[in-house]
């Protein structure tokens, strides 16, 4: 079927325009996922490294399952991109029709693989939000209804791309909208309630003064996560609801942005896991215990300079327990005047 850019009321810089953010935002696909491909590979490394018990083999079923869903969706993209641009690149106006006619339906698999790579995401982010909180449910329990109704709107976007007579009636509703919306709160307050917990115990070994503090609470937190659905919620609310637009251009860079992070931010939270830099999700008592360690293990002394050991009550052991590597050498020497007493 052929037609004219005036059928639908476009020009055509308006669909050369189309067409250039289309191809530059598959660019920026290939990019991130080269990154992707590069974390990945470092949390493999860990993961052969560490022993193999069932937690770290989940780990790696889902990184494992993001990064090759990921690459699948990248493959689909270009072939779709060849297809477009290429088999059917004899004019502006050829491709134009490929894109209005053939090309405007997306693979049902796809679909099914993006969906499922940001359920993961939120599960993982949820799942941290509860260690850092000393696997206390309550607070995993909003996060985890905002989930629920996450995936039930996926559900609703994967029947109403099935319902071409419209009899189950859910084409009414714009479940994409929604679904964003949902995704957005879900990892919004997982953020919201990590980031508490990091500037909350800052002297825990967190310090936002820092590089390594700032990229700390970045990776742990998954800032860059909720900033990018942020973004893509609200580019995508204004393209499809604004009618002066003739098509949605700038929400491809979002969109693809939100495909390699979904599958980066879950994988950056295992490797910090499985690394052993788990300093935020001690219980209370063990922060306070490892904020205090440092205080309570340097020698005290009474003003005419003699050592006060009796005031110091401190378990040694559970001292080391809970400081890190850096931290027990840097307090070794105090450490050993204190049981030298």
């Amino acid at each position: 079927m052929s037609s004219s850019f005036d059928d639908f009321g476009v020009t055509v810089s308006d669909v050369q325009g189309l067409f250039s953010s289309y191809l530059h935002s598959r660019i920026l696909f290939v990019l991130c996922h080269a990154i992707h491909t590069c974390i990945f590979v470092v949390a493999l490394y860990y993961i052969v490294e560490s022993r193999l018990d069932r937690k770290q083999l989940a780990f790696a079923i889902i990184i494992t399952f993001l990064w090759c869903s990921d690459t699948v969706i990248m493959g689909m993209e270009w072939r779709d991109l060849d297809n477009l641009l290429i088999r059917h690149g004899e004019s502006l106006q050829s491709e134009f029709d490929h894109y209005m006619f053939d090309y405007a339906i997306t693979p049902m698999a796809t679909n099914v693989l993006r969906g499922l790579d940001v359920i993961l995401a939120d599960m993982v982010l949820i799942w941290r939000c509860w260690t850092m909180y000393g696997h206390n449910w309550k607070l995993a329990v909003g996060p985890s209804l905002f989930l629920i109704t996450e995936t039930i709107s996926f559900i609703f976007i994967l029947l109403s791309d099935s319902d071409d007579d419209g009899w189950i009636g859910l084409a009414t509703v714009n479940w994409v909208l929604v679904y964003y919306t949902m995704t957005v709160v879900t990892n919004t307050v997982c953020t919201a309630l990590i980031l508490y917990r990091m500037l909350r115990f800052n002297d825990a070994g967190v310090s936002i003064r820092t590089y390594r503090g700032i990229i700390e609470l970045l990776v742990e937190s998954a800032v860059v996560y909720s900033l990018i659905y942020i973004t893509l919620l609200v580019v995508y609310a204004y393209e499809f609801y604004t009618p002066d637009l003739p098509f949605m251009r700038w929400y491809f860079y979002p969109q693809v942005l939100s495909w390699s992070i979904t599958g980066i931010t879950p994988t950056l939270i295992i490797i910090r896991a499985m690394a052993g830099h788990n300093r935020a999700n001690m219980q209370p008592s063990i922060l306070h215990a490892k904020s205090m360690g440092a205080a309570l293990l340097r020698p005290k002394t009474q003003s005419g300079g003699e050592l006060i050991t009796a005031d110091i009550q401190v378990d040694l052991e559970a001292a080391r327990n809970a400081l890190t590597h850096e931290e027990l050498q840097k307090w070794s020497s105090e450490v050993m005047i204190i049981e030298n007493l």
